[in-house]
């Protein structure tokens, strides 16, 4: 049994899809390793530091302060270990050659 032009090129337009599918999936699992990698970064350094502080709620890693969020220009409160997220996150997107992390992450 032979494909007609129309049924193959059916096929051919459903496995561009698939792959276009594919390349969206693996983006969106990419952004979530920058993700993972700016926290990891905030919680070792929260926990080593938090460990060897006598006054935790005084440390700078562990105090709250106000940042810019990158993508939505708001004011967010987050702790000092922020900025550590933040360079772990576009080192990460780097490294897996993701564009202007800043439009992705916090």
């Amino acid at each position: 049994m032979t494909m007609s032009e129309d049924e193959f090129a059916r096929l051919r337009e459903e496995n561009e899809t698939l792959r276009q599918e594919v390349e969206d999936l693996r983006y969106e699992l990419d952004v979530e390793a920058c993700h993972v990698a700016g926290l990891t970064a905030q919680i070792k350094a929260l926990i080593a530091e938090s460990d060897a502080c006598p006054s935790k709620h005084t440390h700078p890693l562990v105090r709250r302060a106000e940042y810019i969020h990158s993508r939505t220009g708001e004011t967010v409160v987050k702790t000092g270990a922020f900025p550590l997220y933040r360079e772990a996150f576009d080192a990460e997107a780097a490294e897996l050659g993701i564009p202007n992390p800043e439009k992705i992450r916090g």
